[in-house]
């Protein structure tokens, strides 16, 4: 008995840790919705800090021509580490992720983070 409730355990952690994620990358950013906007321009994130309600999205654009930016999650709850980086993002292309768990969440854009930071704090 013992042995069939330990192989349950197994079975079933895995997928409660899944279910556990702090935030979520939208496939579609562009069409993502609940979005706090924030613009990437003049190497800068425009709106540095932002406050949203867990379960809402924000969704980065790079505006800036011929400089590529990204979105690196420097720290932030624990689980956060295997969707640290987002890609590259050439002008006009978006990035976004709807935030799960409360947390103050810091991040970058990885080629200049010396100058581009930026946080999202969940509430």
């Amino acid at each position: 008995m013992r042995s069939m409730l330990f192989a349950a355990l197994l079975v079933a952690f895995p997928l409660a840790a899944q279910a556990a994620d702090p935030i979520e990358i939208v496939p579609d950013p562009k069409a993502a919705a609940d979005v706090t906007d924030i613009e990437i321009n003049s190497m800068a994130f425009q709106t540095p800090e932002v406050k949203i309600k867990s379960g809402q999205t924000v969704r980065w654009t790079n505006k800036e021509e011929g400089m590529a930016h990204n979105v690196h999650f420097r720290n932030g709850p624990a689980k956060t580490f295997g969707k640290a980086m987002g890609p590259m993002l050439n002008a006009g292309d978006a990035y976004a992720v709807k935030f799960i768990e409360p947390g103050t969440y810091n991040y970058i854009c990885t080629p200049h983070s010396a100058v581009m930071k930026g946080k999202v704090i969940v509430e």
